[in-house]
């Protein structure tokens, strides 16, 4: 059975796949809600009350080495709220994030690939778990986004050993 992604755009023209059952929800996030949280890594904006439940928010283009996010301050920002597929994956379930919004340039769709193959470009050490496929869309491939390698890199990048 295929499975269905979502398209996101991330920056400029730098667009994602990412697993629509790895999507909590997508939600528009007033910048002014974010509490910023010290020593995180660079890209973690900080965190925002969602129904009594912290989420982490993260400039995902920052994360992945793109020119940050840049949005006038009274716009609201698009975000995807990302679930891991295996809460086993993520290191320590009692420290780290339960989800992540991730903002986005631009909400784009739901899609089904009609294939998908593995990414030949060679990447930075740390995104290569985190990008390793490619979803065809219209003849241009984009990268899948794997939510819980990024969740793992976070808590890993925050919590260095």
């Amino acid at each position: 059975m295929a499975q269905d992604y979502f398209r996101v755009r991330v920056s400029g023209s730098v667009q994602l796949a990412v697993p629509l059952n790895q999507i909590e929800t997508v939600l528009q996030i007033d910048r002014r809600l974010i509490c910023p949280i010290p020593g995180v890594p660079s890209g973690l904006l900080g965190v925002v009350n969602r129904r009594g439940i912290l989420t982490w928010v993260l400039d995902l283009s920052h994360f992945l080495e793109l020119e940050p996010l840049s949005a006038p301050p009274n716009r609201k920002l698009a975000a995807i709220s990302l679930i891991p597929a295996d809460s086993d994956a993520v290191p320590d379930k009692q420290t780290s994030p339960k989800s992540v919004a991730c903002i986005v340039e631009e909400l784009e769709g739901i899609f089904t690939p009609p294939k998908i193959k593995p990414i030949r470009k060679r990447l930075k050490s740390r995104l290569r778990p985190i990008l390793v496929d490619l979803a065809y869309y219209e003849n241009s491939g984009i990268a899948i986004l794997n939510p819980t390698a990024l969740l793992h890199t976070l808590y890993t990048e925050a919590n260095p050993i």
